[in-house]
C-alpha cells in the first residue's frame, strides 16, 4: 500500500517537474521507453485509486496534484502581484470578478473555472505557505492562461510582491459559513 501510495507522489512530482523540463517533441529523447515508463506508472496509479476509493478515503491524485477531500490543493506556484498595468491589464483597478479589492487573490484558469462553467468569485481562501505562514484572502481575479495549478497574492507594494518571490504552498478552499440562524424563543 505505502508503495503504491509513494508511487503516485512519484507521478505528482513528475507532472510538476517533466512538463516544464522537457518537451516530448525534442529530437533525441527517447520517446518510446518514456511513453512505456508514464504508461506503466499511470496504470499503478489507476488501481492505486480503486484501492484508496474502496476504503472510502478522501485522497485522490488529479492531474498531478494530490487533493484531500477536494478541499486542499498542492499549488506548483504562489507569487505576488500589484494592481499596476504593466503587472496585470490595461485597467489595473478592474479584477475578473470586479473592482479590485484587499486581500484579494488570483488563481489560474484551471482553479477559477469550474467544471460546470462557473467561477470561484467570492470564495475565502487559505494559502498555506511552507514556511508555516498563513496567507488569507478573497478569489477575486484570474491568472494568465500560461499557468497552472497556481495563485497570485495582491500585495500593496512592489518591494513587498520582490521580496515575497516565488514559491510553492497548498491551497484550501474554506466552507461557505451561511448567516446565523435567529431562533425565536
Amino acid at each position: 500500500m505505502l508503495e503504491k501510495i509513494g508511487l503516485g507522489v512519484s507521478i505528482a512530482l513528475l507532472a510538476g517537474i517533466l512538463p516544464n523540463a522537457v518537451s516530448m517533441s525534442q529530437p533525441g529523447l527517447p520517446v518510446g521507453l518514456l511513453h512505456q515508463a508514464m504508461q506503466q506508472q499511470s496504470t499503478e496509479l489507476a488501481a492505486a485509486q480503486k484501492q484508496l476509493q474502496a476504503q472510502n478515503t478522501p485522497q485522490l491524485a488529479v492531474n498531478g496534484t494530490l487533493m484531500l477531500g477536494h478541499r486542499l490543493i498542492y499549488l506548483h506556484r504562489v507569487s505576488a502581484y500589484n494592481a499596476v498595468a504593466w503587472q496585470t491589464s490595461s485597467n489595473p483597478s478592474m479584477s475578473a470578478c470586479g473592482p479590485t479589492r484587499p486581500n484579494q487573490i488570483a488563481l489560474s484558469q484551471d482553479l477559477f473555472f469550474r467544471p460546470n462553467g462557473g467561477n470561484r468569485c467570492g470564495e475565502k481562501v487559505d494559502i498555506l505557505l511552507s514556511s508555516g505562514q498563513v496567507v488569507q484572502g478573497v478569489v477575486w481575479d484570474t491568472m494568465n492562461p500560461r499557468y497552472k495549478m497556481s495563485a497570485d497574492i495582491l500585495m500593496s507594494t512592489v518591494q513587498q510582491a520582490v521580496d515575497f518571490g516565488v514559491q510553492r504552498a497548498e491551497l484550501r478552499f474554506l466552507p461557505r459559513t451561511g448567516a446565523p440562524k435567529v431562533v425565536d424563543s
